[in-house]
């Protein structure tokens, strides 16, 4: 803690690219993939207006992940 304020932990490089990726659309719904923490597996991160989170599910590979995600922002554009 700093000054009363704690220190906002560094983002893994991996989910800064996709939120950079996301944010460089333009566009309100964006989703990009990428490798979880442990490298097990790979996770759909979302991006609707400011708000960037990530789906529950994880995926044995990067094309199911991009799968899930493509499917995400259909839903989200109907």
């Amino acid at each position: 803690m700093r000054d009363g304020y704690y220190q906002i932990p560094p983002i893994r490089p991996e989910l800064q690219a996709a939120c950079d990726e996301m944010k460089a659309t333009g566009q309100f719904f964006a989703f990009a993939v990428c490798q979880t923490w442990d490298a097990k597996s790979w996770e759909v991160n979302t991006k609707q207006g400011n708000i960037y989170c990530a789906l529950g599910e994880r995926f044995a590979t990067q094309e199911e992940a991009h799968a899930a995600g493509a499917a995400w922002l259909e839903q989200q554009e109907k």
